[in-house]
């Protein structure tokens, strides 16, 4: 009954049957964070007993069925967004290495292919067809692992296969392979990863010319995605979200001077609906820093891309030959850029998915703050504003950083190098307002960032800066009590550190094999130890000694014996041209002399008469 699987299936047993179905993620994380009154700990953080088994269930069920409960839909929006986000990442990473390792499957088979000689004409043959065959899944790869709008067709699939043929012809003939084959194994994948990068920029290079690239999405597909539209719609996202955040950060400012700012309990559910805020406001600005960061990368790549393509029109023209040196890493660069740009557009995609578990979230968020006390809240704070912007404008530009009580030191922007890059803890808002009343109210840097025990802290006004330096071991301390009667706080604030078993992060990842349906994550790494002895014993055998006088004997004799044999072979009509068959012979020294010799000949011509040509009467 301790046990937490166990808890977990009651939970959920006993929220299914009162009509709220939560899911296993949900109910494990409530009752991880459910607190003893009794110890002032979480109930699994020690050894509970049965009966405290039992009222740990029962308030995990409580708890959960707060459906309009702020905390809990904060709680919500953390493991619904963190979920889906670590799916996604799984996902990703899980379809990345099935291709690698097919990929380097096929590698691995023509790495370790060698065939008998340079003119054994069958093994070159069949390692020309595995080369061709890791090209054709290379190109088709662009269509099977990317989300892609083209369905591989046979005609697609074949069209593909002419494609692949004739550049890898042009690149790598058939007569080519014999300098291959005498590479070494590092040497050999790196010209197939070469290739395969040369053969796709030939068919990127096609389909921008019009003349083949079938399968490949074009650039102006992938550059005018409909997913690239998101960080229009995040920009909205976040000037709505921050609207709403400021009047709640109006009225808390104020509070004091309201005069009927609500009772306890409303005032409580307006600090939960700001913390819900902030919460999904978090989200939505670190989905915008990646969007920004891939835009700035696609933007990057979009002008190397049309550079290259420029290039190779230059170069390539009208002309019938081309230096293979000029254009070749000009394919091979164009592939890699475009295989760049189809990542970073399947990463927008993804996105965009995150983006609509958000948008499913924001329905939830309620706003009980009254329009009359947010018009009141706004006036009183506009009075105070300019007054207090002055104030830290002097404070920013007039004081120095400094070391003040209790060893805390104040940063301040005017003589501190790299202020804006000073990485803030609890995530910039106040240290003392979480602390005192669990506000989420931001800090202001311009009064200066104080570092305590490798802390970097900042604080709303002067008021609570005098607090923090007078006590600043309490504030830290407290703020992790403050988490433990807030367990939204934990997620948002960073503070896992401090709750190792209650990390939403540790859950997601299914540790201790406690949520199977999250373990498919990455492993748990785990420390281990091998034990070997301190001095190895020392064996000095020579295994060719024979100290057995026979044994000479018997090893002298075969020596003997093959001296005077000789090596024949036969050769029949089966194995002709299967086997190489060399001998090794001395060859006969060359014979001549020199000698000089003057002769002539004096050749006899045959003459031919024919008599009576001649009258005797003339005669």
């Amino acid at each position: 009954m301790t046990d937490l699987g166990f808890i977990v299936k009651m939970v959920i047993y006993k929220c299914r049957e009162l009509g709220n179905p939560v899911t296993e993620t949900l109910a494990a994380y409530v009752a991880q964070t459910t607190l003893n009154k009794r110890t002032g700990k979480f109930y699994l953080e020690s050894t509970i007993t049965e009966d405290e088994a039992k009222k740990l269930v029962n308030k995990t069920i409580k708890r959960l069925q707060k459906i309009d409960s702020a905390s809990l839909n904060t709680i919500k929006l953390q493991i619904g967004y963190d979920s889906a986000y670590v799916r996604q990442e799984v996902q990703r990473q899980q379809n990345i290495t099935n291709l690698s390792h097919e990929s380097n499957r096929l590698i691995d088979e023509i790495v370790s292919f060698e065939p008998r000689s340079g003119n054994d004409f069958e093994g070159i043959t069949l390692l020309y067809k595995k080369i061709y065959n890791y090209l054709l899944y290379k190109n088709k790869q662009h269509i099977i692992g990317n989300y892609s709008s083209i369905q591989l067709t046979s005609a697609i699939s074949n069209t593909i296969e002419r494609e692949v043929a004739a550049a890898l012809e042009s690149v790598l003939p058939r007569a080519g392979l014999r300098p291959f084959v005498s590479l070494t194994t590092p040497e050999k994948v790196a010209q197939l990863c070469e290739l395969s990068n040369i053969v796709i920029g030939i068919r990127l290079f096609n389909r921008d010319i019009g003349k083949g690239g079938v399968g490949l999405e074009s650039f102006t597909e992938i550059i005018n995605h409909n997913a690239r539209n998101l960080i229009n719609e995040l920009n909205h996202e976040v000037a709505e979200i921050m609207e709403q955040s400021d009047k709640y950060t109006m009225y808390f400012n104020v509070l004091a001077e309201l005069q009927n700012p609500g009772s306890p309990q409303q005032i409580e559910v307006y600090k939960e609906e700001l913390t819900y805020k902030r919460q999904f406001l978090i989200y939505i600005l670190e989905l915008k820093s990646d969007v920004q960061i891939s835009e700035s990368n696609i933007e990057n790549l979009q002008q190397k891309y049309q550079k290259e393509i420029s290039d190779l029109k230059n170069l390539i023209g009208n002309k019938s030959s081309i230096p293979k040196d000029q254009v070749y890493p000009k394919f091979d660069s164009l592939s890699q850029i475009y295989s760049q740009l189809l990542e970073e557009k399947n990463l927008a995609i993804l996105r965009k998915e995150l983006f609509k578990v958000l948008l499913e979230f924001k329905d939830k968020m309620t706003n009980h703050l009254p329009e009359n006390l947010v018009r009141e809240s706004k006036g009183l704070y506009m009075e105070k504003a300019n007054k207090m912007r002055q104030i830290e404008e002097h404070i920013a530009q007039n004081m120095e950083s400094s070391r003040l009580a209790n060893d805390v030191l104040r940063l301040m922007p005017n003589s501190t190098p790299d202020f804006m890059h000073i990485p803030l803890d609890f995530l910039g808002f106040c240290l003392v307002n979480i602390v005192e009343s669990g506000l989420l109210m931001p800090g202001k840097p311009n009064l200066g960032v104080f570092k305590y025990k490798e802390k970097y802290c900042v604080f709303s006004d002067e008021l609570t800066i005098d607090r923090f330096i007078n006590h600043p071991d309490k504030y830290l301390n407290d703020v992790v009590e403050r988490c433990r009667r807030k367990p939204e706080l934990i997620h948002l604030l960073k503070m896992q550190d401090h709750f190792p078993d209650a990390s939403l992060s540790a859950l997601l990842q299914g540790k201790d094999g406690l949520h199977p349906l999250f373990s498919i994550s990455a492993p748990l790494m785990v420390d281990k130890g091998l034990e070997t002895p301190t001095h190895f014993i020392e064996k000095h055998i020579e295994p060719n000694y024979y100290w057995n006088e026979w044994d000479l004997r018997k090893k002298a004799l075969q020596m003997a014996n093959i001296r005077k044999k000789i090596t024949v072979s036969i050769q029949t009509e089966l194995s002709n041209f299967r086997i190489d068959n060399e001998t090794q012979v001395w060859l006969p020294k060359e014979g001549s002399t020199n000698t000089g010799i003057n002769a002539s000949t004096n050749t006899q011509l045959p003459k031919q008469y024919i008599t009576s040509l001649r009258d005797k009467s003339i005669q």
